[in-house]
């Protein structure tokens, strides 16, 4: 999906010689997760191939003026791992150095820079907001 959404948005953003695009990946495309709490390989995966093909597209659209980043979020309790959260979320917060989950804020000041002009000479950048997990 983002691959796609990057084409044709793209062509539009070409055309006006400026853009942001900003992926949302995860703190699983850039470390191994534990087994203990996580059963996710596929995911995992994925994200790592979101992570390296927004800074693959960064390098390429530069000339462009098209900002293209990547924010990766710690856990964040959501319908999608809920479940894996009942059954091992004492740990899984032990592994996050503050202590807690990712919350309904959390996410919004780093969407709103990236989103803006305070962003225009940042591109490739890969960021995690995940409470100091990728800091270990």
């Amino acid at each position: 999906a983002p691959f796609i959404c990057a084409q044709v948005l793209g062509r539009e953003m070409i055309k006006a010689r400026r853009g942001k695009i900003i992926n949302i990946a995860s703190v699983a495309g850039l470390v191994g997760r534990s087994p203990k709490a996580y059963n996710s390989r596929a995911y995992g995966t994925s994200k790592g191939a979101l992570v390296n093909f927004t800074r693959d597209l960064a390098i390429k659209w530069a000339h462009h003026n098209i900002q293209v980043n990547v924010i990766c979020p710690g856990f964040f309790v959501t319908p999608f791992n809920e479940k894996a959260f009942e059954k091992n979320g004492e740990f899984i917060v032990s592994e996050i150095p503050q202590g807690r989950t990712g919350g309904p804020d959390d996410l919004k000041g780093i969407v709103v820079l990236l989103a803006s002009d305070a962003s225009n000479f940042m591109t490739g950048a890969v960021i995690p907001v995940d409470g100091g997990t990728t800091a270990w």
